[in-house]
């Protein structure tokens, strides 16, 4: 079983949209997926309740308390355990990346985004140093095609973080936003540059050997 987390201490990045896609696209491929939903705010879990009857997504827990993550995590049946992390979590954070062997930091091309990020990348390094395994990248989320700063940020000039940059990244698309309200996914949506940016990252996942 693999835990992909999507994580930032920042709230708004998109952590959610990536985490139900992800999970949506892994479950279409056939495999066992769990979606986690350690947000108190219960995004995940809305958007699983607004699923329509017979809808083709994964099943969704809710568990935002440290030892609730880990029930949750034992009890999965899963190939694939994603979970949708909340922002300012300080012990679910770390109990979130303690369990995951893959960390995505979701950032919107933003200084805040990136700033919000070092509490995340500290976690990370304090996992490897204790000599734990993780993988770890940044995942650009909602950028604009034509604006400077979300090329500076996808361009990854200013990640001196140590921490890995996927290539693949996610535009601000309108199909994302329509997904979440109707508790489906962009696969059930007619826009296949969305499903693409999506597909994309679990290949980019799999060529590196994370997945």
């Amino acid at each position: 079983m693999k835990i992909i987390a999507t994580i930032n201490e920042k709230g708004g990045s998109g952590k959610s949209t990536i985490a139900t896609n992800l999970a949506c696209a892994l479950h279409r491929q056939g495999a066992r997926v769990v979606l986690i939903d350690a947000d108190p705010q219960g995004t995940t879990r809305d958007w699983r309740a607004a699923s329509p009857e017979g809808a083709n997504v994964p099943a969704v827990i809710g568990a935002d308390r440290p030892k609730e993550l880990q029930a949750a995590i034992k009890d999965a049946s899963a190939d694939y355990v994603v979970i949708d992390t909340p922002a300012k979590a300080g012990d679910m954070s770390a109990a979130v990346v303690s369990a995951a062997d893959i960390a995505l930091i979701v950032i919107q091309p933003s200084g805040a985004d990136v700033w919000a990020s070092a509490p995340t990348v500290r976690l990370v390094r304090q996992k490897l140093d204790m000599g734990r395994e993780i993988d770890a990248a940044f995942l650009v989320n909602r950028a604009a095609a034509n604006t400077r700063l979300s090329k500076l940020i996808r361009d990854g000039e200013w990640n001196d973080y140590g921490i890995d940059q996927m290539k693949s990244t996610v535009s601000n698309r309108v199909s994302f936003a329509i997904a979440l309200t109707q508790g489906v996914s962009v696969f059930d949506m007619p826009d296949t540059a969305a499903q693409a940016e999506i597909t994309n990252i679990i290949q980019e996942l799999k060529e590196a050997n994370w997945l």
